[in-house]
């Protein structure tokens, strides 16, 4: 693919950054909702007659398999037919094709109290939410989920349908005064302070340990080493006193969001646009994950996408509250489109496309990519939005069966869960999708899905949304 030409590499990310924070975080008071529990099934269930596409090797497909599924784990993946139990519960899939289910890298559970049923109604079962509410944060009526940890307990222990979460620490950086929001936000001003505070997060449970852009170099430093010793992943923004270059030489976080640390605060990149292949193979060596979130860049950047919440049919289900604090954000971002300041163009109209360009060099790279979208903020929409990330990952150079392993098998990688999904193997979760059509062929078929099975239970696309009718008029009207 003939790579295209950079043009603006500038961003303004600190001011970007603070409104998107600042902007989302405060506003009316969120709608909360009580979801349905996962609803129990038969013991053993065998999936025949599909297409599987087990993301164990590329392209690999087995034709005519069976997946036989025990309480939430597979068990057999194959064509020997004589492996199905007398008493198991025979679900027909001939002609329709079964891929892992899918994950989103980078999405957070805030406002919408509808967006696990979004997820799972567009065949997304796991995610990893990347920013917790602190111990202050939990009354905050501004949220829709008031403790991250118990939710993500209740889904483990079958108490509601949910995807499975992943779930990051509170954010880490020194912020103070206007901007600090100590709902989601930790002060981490120092290295004693990031010290206390990866110990802190290792013995809540928590699953990440999520850093930000103003977190101090000292602090940067002891965390990494810190949560290396406690087998914690660092993941987040590259802080604005840490070079790329430093991180990728030492391998210090498991995994970058937003292509942050690509991009420069306030004007070019850290890096001459003629170093960008240089960059993108250094990343490859490093292996460090990138999960870019294409998404949320296009709601920031990319003026046509600015009203695209009114023409998504899955934005019905989310909440008035939700709606206002997106329009805020948006109208923040809108007047800083092509605005001029400190001589700097902060948001170019076609600066979407430099986003576009880094991508390509990573892809190119083979530089590990994840898929995320942000979803939760910014007119981003559960579910729907993973969707358009693997598509314009494919516009960019991936394969079809690259972009869908950036959410199956590579994200079970990035989330350091491959022992437990991504893939369709015996012993694994069995959280899968049956498609009407190849994927590999068009990655658009992963849209029209017929079920999606999340924990071993299986439910009809058309089921979820019946479940979303019914809880947003309810709820929402």
């Amino acid at each position: 693919m003939a790579r295209r030409k950079c043009k603006n590499f500038v961003c303004g990310s600190v001011l970007v950054f603070m409104l998107l924070m600042t902007s989302c975080f405060s506003g009316p008071r969120a709608v909360r909702v009580e979801l349905p529990k996962i609803r129990q099934v038969h013991a053993t269930q065998a999936f025949v007659h599909a297409s599987v596409i087990p993301m164990t090797e590329p392209d690999t497909v087995i034709d005519d398999a069976i997946v036989i599924v025990e309480g939430q784990t597979i068990v057999y993946v194959g064509t020997d037919y004589g492996r199905i139990p007398l008493t198991a519960n025979i679900i027909d899939c001939s002609g329709k094709w079964i891929v892992p289910g899918l994950a989103d890298a980078h999405v957070h559970l805030l406002f919408n109290a509808l967006d696990p049923l979004l997820f799972l109604a567009n065949g997304v079962t796991s995610v990893r939410n990347m920013a917790s509410l602190t111990d202050s944060g939990g009354d905050d009526a501004r949220f829709a989920f008031s403790d991250h940890l118990e939710f993500r307990d209740s889904i483990r222990r079958g108490e509601v349908l949910s995807p499975w979460v992943y779930q990051a620490s509170p954010i880490h950086e020194a912020r103070t005064g206007k901007y600090f929001d100590r709902a989601l936000y930790v002060n981490t001003n120092s290295a004693q302070a990031g010290k206390e505070m990866v110990q802190e997060a290792y013995e809540k449970g928590f699953d990440y340990f999520k850093i930000y852009n103003k977190l101090p170099s000292s602090a940067f430093s002891i965390i990494v080493r810190e949560a290396e010793e406690l087998g914690l992943p660092v993941v987040g923004h590259v802080p604005h006193e840490v070079s790329l270059e430093s991180v990728l030489d030492s391998s210090s976080m498991h995994s970058i969001e937003h292509l942050t640390g690509y991009i420069n605060p306030f004007g070019k990149m850290k890096f001459s646009p003629d170093r960008l292949d240089e960059i993108a193979y250094r990343t490859a060596e490093a292996g460090i994950w990138n999960v870019p979130t294409l998404e949320v860049w296009k709601h920031i950047v990319a003026p046509e996408h600015i009203d695209a919440i009114d023409t998504d049919p899955w934005t019905r289900y989310i909440s008035t509250p939700n709606r206002k604090i997106w329009s805020g954000s948006i109208k923040s971002f809108s007047n800083l489109i092509n605005k001029q300041v400190e001589g700097y163009t902060m948001l170019p109209s076609d600066h979407m496309e430099d986003f576009e360009l880094i991508v390509e060099a990573l892809i190119e790279a083979k530089a590990p990519i994840a898929a995320g979208t942000d979803s939760g903020t910014l007119n981003v929409v559960a579910g729907t939005s993973l969707h358009r990330e693997l598509e314009a990952l494919v516009e960019l150079g991936m394969t079809p069966w690259e972009a869908l392993a950036a959410s199956t098998v590579h994200a079970a990688e990035c989330l350091r869960r491959a022992d437990e999904f991504g893939s369709i193997q015996a012993g694994l979760r069995a959280d899968l999708l049956v498609l009407s059509g190849n994927p590999l062929e068009d990655i658009t078929q992963l849209r029209d899905i017929n079920l999606v099975v999340v924990q071993g239970v299986p439910y009809a696309q058309s089921e979820l949304t019946d479940m979303l009718d019914q809880l947003a008029s309810a709820n929402y009207h």
